[in-house]
């Protein structure tokens, strides 16, 4: 008996220390290299690494040399078998403004290793509210829109890019 509590016990310490001492920053560059080779770069952020968490503040986007977005605040959260990236208050560069609404208040990404082949995508802005997820062997977004009235007034040829049916709009989109 005690030497399975020792050895439960031995095996929990293992894997908080693990997430505890995981160097996420390192794993935040490593990300900012794969967005790097599809034109994205990141930067002027400030990160302060937490016990299970990564915050990002003030960070800027760019896509092929051009400032797309400004991001306020992201935390980066692992759990090993669940991972969360929530975003705060992103918004859309000036030069965007005409082709896409301006403001997203909040972008949720999960991941589970339940569901080890899906991240789950969870936003709300001047858009409307999105849910839908990612197949990451697909290489396929599936989502629905609830669309704002500024999205159906200004942002119509957006719309033309999802399909109505039953009064709700969804959106297929493989990379």
């Amino acid at each position: 008996m005690k030497f399975i509590f020792k050895t439960i016990l031995l095996i929990s310490v293992f894997f908080i220390s693990l997430l505890i001492f995981l160097p996420k920053e390192s794993l935040y560059n490593l990300l900012e290299k794969e967005l790097y080779k599809h034109n994205i770069i990141i930067s002027e952020e400030v990160r302060n690494e937490e016990l299970f968490s990564l915050n990002i503040n003030s960070s800027e986007v760019y896509y092929d040399g051009i400032n797309t977005a400004l991001i306020q605040n992201a935390n980066i959260s692992t759990y090993l078998i669940f991972s969360k990236v929530n975003i705060e208050k992103i918004r859309v560069s000036n030069s965007l403004k005409n082709f896409l609404p301006s403001k997203i208040e909040r972008l949720e990404l999960s991941h589970s290793i339940i569901n080890f082949n899906s991240i789950k995508i969870n936003s709300i802005g001047d858009f409307g509210e999105f849910k839908g997820s990612y197949s990451l062997f697909d290489k396929k977004v599936l989502g629905e829109l609830i669309p704002s009235t500024l999205m159906k007034t200004k942002y119509r040829n957006i719309l033309n890019q999802f399909k109505l049916k039953d009064g709700k709009y969804y959106y297929e989109y493989k990379l």
